[in-house]
């Protein structure tokens, strides 16, 4: 695919240090990532074409190859953005000094509201058609979304286990199992079009049985089962 010609304003030094943009090309950058995201979430990776993301963002394809040689390129970008606000999300949970059940109920319902989004189904299904094609894009997926959920999880449930809440030896499989309780069914379901978004309410009750079961598991003898 060849790169058009460029626009007259200036070009960015790349999205490897986001940082030293320019604030015009920065609005820019997040113009063309807000649009590739809503015509990805809508008609897929393969669907969403270059026209169509140039169009829903409102600038050029001209603007939109100095920032993406391609649409792999861009579709990672978006993921890459989408995943490390919800990782963020999640790392806040960290901060809470909360008993270890409001915790992980919080924690299992921001990771669920994620994972069964629209987005995060489109985003798991194309990365893995695309991981022999575009490597990158499956790698990022999971060190930026799956791997932060399981080490923010780890902090978590490492401290609570020093507080005697929780008997954890391995943090690492406890967060991973953690994580597999909350996805369960509903992941499948939605990822196989057999359902279609969930309720608030049916992710609250199922982050709940999720955190109940983990419980049983790990919480020490002396304070029940």
């Amino acid at each position: 695919m060849g790169v058009p010609a460029v626009e007259t304003d200036e070009s960015p030094p790349g999205l490897a240090e986001p940082a030293s943009l320019s604030p015009r090309a920065e609005r820019k950058l997040a113009q063309v990532i807000e649009g590739a995201r809503a015509v990805i979430v809508a008609k897929g990776f393969e669907g969403a074409s270059v026209d169509d993301i140039a169009r829903v963002a409102g600038i050029s394809k001209a603007t939109m190859y100095r920032y993406f040689p391609d649409k792999a390129a861009l579709f990672q970008a978006v993921m890459s953005r989408e995943c490390a606000r919800q990782a963020g999300a999640a790392v806040e949970i960290c901060d809470c000094s909360a008993p270890i059940e409001t915790l992980l109920v919080d924690f299992a319902t921001r990771h669920l509201g994620f994972v069964l989004s629209d987005f995060a189904i489109d985003s798991f299904r194309t990365s893995v058609a695309e991981s022999a094609r575009f490597p990158a894009l499956a790698r990022d997926f999971y060190e930026r979304r799956i791997s932060k959920a399981r080490e923010a999880l780890m902090r978590v449930l490492a401290a609570a286990s020093e507080r005697g809440e929780l008997a954890v030896d391995d943090p690492g499989l406890a967060a991973s199992r953690f994580l597999a309780l909350c996805k369960t069914d509903l992941f499948f379901a939605r990822l196989f079009g057999m359902r279609g978004p969930f309720s608030e309410a049916e992710i609250a009750e199922h982050a709940r049985g999720a955190v109940g079961a983990f419980l049983r598991i790990y919480r020490p003898p002396d304070r029940g089962r």
